[in-house]
């Protein structure tokens, strides 16, 4: 294929220490019916992020429609949804934008939790363009107790995967399916049951083998009690990819080190800058018992770094990122008893393999957000640093829910005079070809425009080649493991 240059903007400057004035609260939709996970996504195709809402017991989603200006978002509704099938009322749990039948449009995907086998599952409003959507919920799948759901490309052809999670009680199942965009319809092609309630579904290419792997958390029973009961019940798994096929299924943290009854969330980052994928999660626990943990990959160690036992803290749900600029990922936490967004500082230097994963005391970078719930980052407003989103039921109340943005005020898009070591990079459909890199640069990160780890990949001037072989056209941030060497590229 002939090559084509790399569009490309230097983002990173000067590093700094994040504190909690680097952030701007604002409320940017309120009145939401116990709002739950959403998706960041241009739904619309103007150029703006968007913000869609699941709305658990309001029987709706709201769409936030982003303007470029994190004071102005476009609040629009979608209310009375039902399911075409019966005429149902629907209770929204997640969302995943994707266009389900081929029209070039985006889609809204989202999850329904009704507590009912027959009308929880998989549903889509489909796009009709100029910002609305058809009023009835279109069955795709039905599946008891249906909460995350996900998509990623898992093999080698160029369509993402859907995937499901199912809580079901204490059973839960995880099934995997793929989207016919001809008939839009899903097809299962496979199927894990007996998981513990999983909630919560990523991906990341672990084994570094050019396919993206599965990671989901166990919520459990809820009756586990102490640090070494029901080693499997709870915590994170991950299953190798490409599947189906021979099944690699691999537990990342669980009950052996720290408590992780209930984990809720989890994400998968290079902490330690060691050209290796790590995990990190929050668990809820059934009482008093709330913990983040990280684990140094599969082989390496699990280490508690906040875990409370009197029931001050609740940790619910946390996102991952350099929210400070200094080349490496850190941590942000929804603390729902105590009403705050805790910042988690990476000790790691860039550039430099550190043997454990460390965090600096969290920064309380507010106190006042209400019973939040679901926390994501994301760069809304393309100035070079990730912004946080938090959902907020407040106390669960009717009508009482809000979506806050905190602004990241860290950087600006850096001017041309950054010429980023003269740095040169050229694309084709399967590789970047990096040029002119200092000694100093001994890996790359390639992270989507929400912060989630796509790819780490080893790369030197001998070895300049970073693959892009199973990744959709779309805007990726590219991380080099050296100071200020931080790229906004886009894939065609």
């Amino acid at each position: 294929m002939k090559t084509k240059l790399l569009s490309f903007i230097l983002l990173g400057c000067i590093a700094m220490r994040l504190h909690a004035q680097q952030f701007t609260a604002r409320n940017v939709a309120i009145g939401l019916s116990q709002p739950r996970e959403y998706s960041v996504d241009d739904i619309d195709g103007d150029g703006f992020l968007d913000i869609i809402v699941a709305e658990f017991s309001g029987n709706s989603i709201s769409i936030l429609y982003g303007t470029g200006n994190l004071a102005n978002f476009t609040k629009v509704t979608l209310n009375g949804l039902v399911r075409s099938a019966n005429g149902s009322a629907v209770k929204p749990w997640s969302t995943l934008v994707m266009d389900v039948d081929g029209d070039n449009q985006k889609d809204i995907l989202f999850s329904n939790y009704n507590v009912s086998v027959g009308n929880d599952g998989l549903f889509w409003l489909r796009n009709t363009g100029n910002r609305t959507f058809s009023s009835s919920a279109q069955t795709l799948q039905l599946l008891n107790r249906c909460r995350g759901i996900y998509k990623a490309n898992f093999d080698a052809d160029p369509e993402d995967e859907i995937i499901i999670a199912g809580d079901n009680s204490t059973v839960g199942n995880i099934r995997m399916f793929n989207l016919n965009t001809t008939n839009s319809s899903i097809s299962q092609f496979e199927s894990y049951s007996g998981l513990n309630r999983p909630l919560h579904i990523t991906s990341t290419d672990y084994n570094q083998d050019g396919f993206q792997d599965l990671i989901f958390t166990k919520y459990g029973t809820g009756s586990e009690q102490g640090l070494n009961a029901s080693i499997n019940t709870n915590g994170v798994t991950i299953i190798n990819s490409p599947f189906p096929g021979s099944i690699d299924v691999e537990t990342l943290i669980d009950n052996s080190d720290v408590s992780v009854r209930g984990t809720r969330k989890t994400i998968a980052f290079d902490f330690n800058e060691d050209g290796l994928v790590d995990f990190a999660s929050v668990s809820l626990g059934n009482g008093n018992w709330t913990n983040l943990q990280s684990r140094e990959n599969v082989s390496g160690t699990q280490t508690s770094h906040l875990s409370v036992q009197n029931g001050s803290r609740s940790m619910v749900s946390l996102a991952g990122g350099d929210f400070n600029n200094d080349n490496v990922p850190d941590i942000v936490v929804a603390d729902n008893s105590a009403d705050e967004i805790l910042f988690f500082e990476n000790t790691a230097t860039s550039g430099t393999a550190t043997p454990n994963i460390t965090f600096n005391s969290p920064t309380i970078l507010t106190s006042a957000v209400m019973d939040p719930y679901w926390i994501e980052s994301a760069d809304l407003d393309g100035d070079g640093d990730l912004d946080i989103i938090v959902t907020c039921t407040n106390g669960n109340g009717a009508n009482q829910g809000f979506v806050t943005v905190f602004e990241n005020e860290a950087i600006v898009l850096s001017t041309p005079e950054f010429t980023s070591q003269n740095i040169k990079l050229i694309t084709s459909d399967t590789d970047i070809i990096i040029s002119n890199l200092p000694t100093s640069v001994k890996s790359g990160c390639l992270y989507d425009i929400s912060g989630r780890l796509i790819r780490t990949q080893k790369i030197n001037s001998q070895n300049n080649l970073f693959a892009l072989q199973g990744i959709q056209a779309g805007v990726y941030i590219l991380q080099l493991s050296t100071p200020n060497t931080i790229f906004k590229i886009v894939k065609q």
